[in-house]
């Protein structure tokens, strides 16, 4: 009895260990600054509820569901709108999905070395830490599926009216708070009805009770999908980029590697420098967490096979619809994947391995990713600063106050660093929201709108372009009354440019020299429609006031204009 409670205090203190080491790492990372995703969280957070949150997701946004913004907004008014309170509400469920890897791993496995090995993985993983303090809605999706995943078992074996209810409520909060967790929905409904259909007939008509209920309160997702889904078919300028080969390679690397590709947001081309180092630290733990996936699909165990099945497919949806260009294949959209092949493919690995090859590895992988994840922080913390803080960061350095304003391409729809009633004024007037809507009374004439619902989008622009006049009346009035006359004589104007975005400011004749024509518009529209955008803007500064001086700071290019 001495050595079973003496065993079980050791479990605990490796519980403990695990736990600790897990929250210190997110602590450490909660001090940066936000990037401009992060702040149009806040922006969205901070209307009023539900009604605002909802009108600016239906408005601006156009791509999230309302639950973790409903939740957020609680969260400010509690603690308020500082990084670290704004951060702590996903590094709540970052650290709550560390306990809950142990126990559905215990679950799956029945083992406690596996589980141990699991949520120390879950602990130090450089991607699960970075987006566990990110302010937006990815650690509580990965929570909610980690969630449903555990009710899926208590049903499997229990075959409860509980545990299905569980199930069912979790699955329908994950799309409502995650726009693509909805693939987790369907591969769940696919692979686990043909599972049960074989195993169990009772069990099967149970669940697809549930199911058909689930997919019934889904029906106002599918209707704010489909919403979003017009509106972003007629949008000037689109996102969406062509998926890549390389595109699936980065978030395999960044899944399974212990280090990160440098820019872990958005969809990277970096080529690879296969070094010794890089195939230990990247290369081999990717080809050993894969061999573990594949040992699990091949598996006697059917459950386990079937719950391999529904998150591979749903990885391979998630390329599908990229590839359709219905959504960007980044590593954020799919976290939510990632815990479930760490559990799987350590199962895998033990049957394959064996017991002492499995925590050589295992070992050696988390030794090495809590490393990096430690070592990290700085650039990260820099990375943060420079996507969004540093346009404050020279705004206090340049003197400027609340009687000058600002111009940002890029962020301006969510001026977080500019919230505090001293600090320079935002014009709102983000080019890469709000100009590639066509239903933006600010930025279009109502001729202009029609148009582009009932013709060619391109042609419009285009026609605009060849025009000597602004895009506009619309504008030119929005301008005059937000920035010309607010700004009183002596005082700034300053346009912040944001990285490549700065090689938009060219001179009219330019721009049409380079256009050909309206195909020419067409194959780089975001490009050009930029350039028109910049041309407009400087010709109405322009108007009454003078250019002062230009230079670069950091990722971002600083044009200044004093008031006359």
């Amino acid at each position: 009895m001495g050595f079973l409670k003496n065993k079980t205090y050791i479990k605990l203190f490796i519980a403990i260990i695990i736990l600790i080491i897990g929250i210190t790492l997110r602590i450490m990372y909660m001090d940066t600054s936000l990037w401009y995703d992060e702040a149009c969280s806040w922006f969205s957070a901070k209307q009023n509820f539900p009604s605002g949150i909802i009108h600016n997701l239906l408005t601006l946004d156009l791509q999230h569901t309302p639950i973790y913004f409903f939740i957020l907004h609680f969260w400010i008014k509690l603690f308020g709108t500082s990084e670290f309170a704004l951060r702590s509400l996903s590094v709540i469920f970052g650290i709550l999905s560390i306990p809950l890897t142990y126990i559905i791993t215990k679950k799956i496995t029945s083992s406690t070395v596996q589980s141990f090995f699991t949520s120390a993985i879950t602990a130090v993983s450089p991607l699960l830490v970075l987006f566990s303090v990110e302010i937006r809605m990815y650690p509580i999706a990965v929570f909610l599926v980690l969630l449903s995943v555990n009710f899926l078992i208590d049903f499997e074996k229990t075959n409860s009216i509980k545990s299905l209810i569980s199930l069912i409520v979790t699955n329908i909060l994950i799309p409502y708070t995650l726009t693509g967790g909805i693939l987790y929905n369907l591969s769940l409904l696919i692979w686990y009805s043909i599972y049960l259909n074989k195993k169990n007939k009772n069990s099967y008509h149970l669940y697809i009770k549930g199911a058909i209920a689930e997919w019934i309160c889904l029906i106002p997702y599918i209707a704010l999908i489909l919403y979003y889904a017009k509106l972003r078919k007629i949008f000037v300028i689109a996102h969406e980029s062509n998926l890549t080969f390389i595109q699936i390679v980065d978030n395999i690397r960044n899944f399974f590697g212990t280090n990160l590709i440098q820019n872990i947001y958005w969809p990277a081309s970096e080529s690879y420098n296969i070094t010794l180092l890089f195939t230990l630290l990247v290369i081999v733990p990717c080809v050993y967490f894969i061999n573990g996936l594949i040992k699990s699909l091949k598996t006697d165990d059917n459950f386990i096979k079937t719950l391999t099945r529904i998150f591979v497919f749903n990885f391979f949806l998630a390329v599908l619809f990229s590839y359709l260009q219905v959504n960007v294949f980044t590593v954020r959209y799919i976290l939510y994947l990632l815990i479930p092949f760490y559990i799987l493919s350590v199962s895998g690995l033990f049957k394959y391995y064996g017991k002492k090859h499995s925590i050589i590895f295992l070992s050696l992988f988390i030794l090495f990713s809590g490393l990096y994840t430690y070592k990290d922080f700085p650039r990260f913390k820099k990375v943060k600063s420079l996507a969004l803080k540093t346009v404050r960061l020279e705004s206090d350095k340049l003197g400027l106050g609340v009687d000058d304003i600002i111009i940002m391409p890029f962020g301006s729809d969510a001026p977080y660093y500019f919230r505090d009633l001293n600090s320079p004024r935002v014009f709102n007037f983000d080019f890469h929201k709000e100009a590639r809507n066509p239903y933006n009374k600010r930025f279009y004439d109502d001729n202009q709108q029609n148009r582009m619902k009932n013709v060619n989008k391109y042609t419009v622009i285009y026609n605009s372009i060849q025009n000597n006049s602004v895009l506009s009346k619309a504008y030119t009035n929005t301008f005059y009354n937000e920035v010309t006359s607010t700004v009183p004589k002596g005082r700034y104007a300053v346009i912040a440019l944001y990285d490549s975005d700065a090689n938009s400011v060219v001179d009219i004749e330019t721009l049409r020299k380079n256009l050909g024509g309206v195909w020419d518009l067409r194959k780089d529209f975001t490009i050009y429609f930029l350039q028109k955008y910049m041309c407009d803007t400087i010709a109405l500064l322009n108007r009454n006031f003078v250019f002062v001086n230009s230079y670069k700071k950091d990722n971002y290019t600083f044009l200044i204009f004093q008031k006359q």
